[in-house]
């Protein structure tokens, strides 16, 4: 047996480590020092092209490296997204089948009232949602005040019940951003969809740097971030990895990164792009994980076009967090039985709500008192 001190071990020990740097991908080198140092916001688009680059069973390996750091695990946040206010949108996004400049058949709806949303949110709570997320139709909500002080009064409400609450409106006004901070808003979803360069050829209503300036309003305000995008818009690899960049160089990183998978809709002008293959969300969800270590990496829309095999292999690269419901806004969803079975399978379990140390003992004062008052 040879002595670790002895020269002939000491070779040995430089040489495989020499031969480890100069193999390993740049996926193990960036897991081993995310682990080591913990999250930056540094990152060169250098470096997020090397990860993104690495074969896909490294990505597979240290995503989950990274993911078993940071996190549980076994947990995936299980949300609910509602459309409370469908189409007539006078964006032009080439992937929505909500804008009014596209001819989908979608008929454009006024806001759902409070009753309904409420029913919808209990209901969403009882089949295990513990984040129930709310989009309007709208490119902003300027000009939008009593619709606006309706929704309020909707995340008061489900915020009460014990839920995360999150909202997707367009942009936001500062002075918007802190109406909701203080009507009890969890999280705040504004994606960028992909690349600075790439977002032209997307949308052309809006500016890329309109959608920072509301993610800015939403941070500021105290409200989590929610922002990430959508792949097989027709992109290239280049532009996915822009789209990482921006999010992993934040100020802070989003508390959450959905990474959606495009579902092309009949009368959209994306409706003939293909597919997107499973391999290519796995180096999205792997590199998202790696660079934003802490963030939520949600397994968002297109999640329907993925079996369980492979929906497995995007939670062992990094995905903790996914929409239930058989409906994200107007594109279908997984069925609910099948994410039961799903998670039976797999050995998840609900990730619980998170709230501020405040909250939550505001929210167990509520959980004693109702208690009381059921037993007395």
């Amino acid at each position: 047996m040879l002595s670790i001190r002895s020269p002939t071990t000491q070779l040995l020990l430089r040489t495989c480590s020499y031969y480890y740097s100069t193999t390993a991908s740049s996926a193990a080198v960036e897991a081993e020092r995310t682990i080591r140092e913990g999250p930056r916001n540094d990152w060169t688009r250098q470096q997020i092209k090397s990860i993104y680059d690495s074969p896909v069973l490294d990505l597979l390996f240290h995503g989950a490296q990274v993911h078993r750091y940071a996190h549980n695990v076994r947990e995936v946040q299980q949300c609910t997204l509602l459309s409370i206010k469908t189409g007539g949108c006078s964006e032009d996004c080439s992937y929505c089948p909500q804008s009014s400049r596209h001819h989908t058949g979608l008929k454009a709806q006024k806001l759902m009232t409070k009753e309904a949303v409420i029913q919808a949110a209990k209901q969403a709570k009882e089949a295990g949602s513990t984040r129930f997320c709310m989009g309007a139709a709208w490119r902003d909500t300027v000009g939008r005040k009593t619709n606006f002080n309706q929704i309020l009064e909707y995340v008061k409400e489900i915020r009460d019940m014990g839920m995360e609450v999150c909202c997707t409106l367009g942009m936001l006004e500062k002075q918007q951003a802190l109406e909701l901070k203080k009507a009890g808003l969890t999280a705040y979803n504004h994606n960028l969809d992909t690349s600075r360069e790439y977002y032209p050829n997307i949308i052309t209503t809006r500016t890329y740097d309109e959608r920072l300036e509301t993610l800015q309003h939403v941070r500021e305000a105290g409200i989590n971030v929610c922002s990430g995008g959508i792949i097989g818009l027709g992109e290239a690899a280049e532009d996915r990895v822009g789209l990482l960049h921006t999010l992993a160089t934040l100020p802070a990183h989003p508390e959450s990164v959905p990474i959606n998978a495009l579902l092309a809709v009949k009368g959209t002008p994306l409706q003939d792009q293909k597919p997107v293959e499973i391999w290519e969300m796995i180096r999205m969800i792997a590199t998202a994980r790696m660079v934003m270590p802490k963030s939520m990496v949600r397994l968002s829309a297109g999640r329907v076009r993925f079996s369980m095999p492979e929906q497995a292999l995007c939670f062992l690269a990094g995905a903790n967090s996914i929409f239930t419901g058989d409906k994200l806004l107007t594109t279908p969803n997984n069925d609910f039985d099948a994410d039961q079975l799903m998670f039976k399978i797999l050995g998840l379990i609900p990730k619980a709500p998170s709230f501020s140390e405040e909250e939550a003992k505001t929210c167990e004062a509520e959980n004693c008192e109702e208690a009381l008052s059921s037993s007395g």
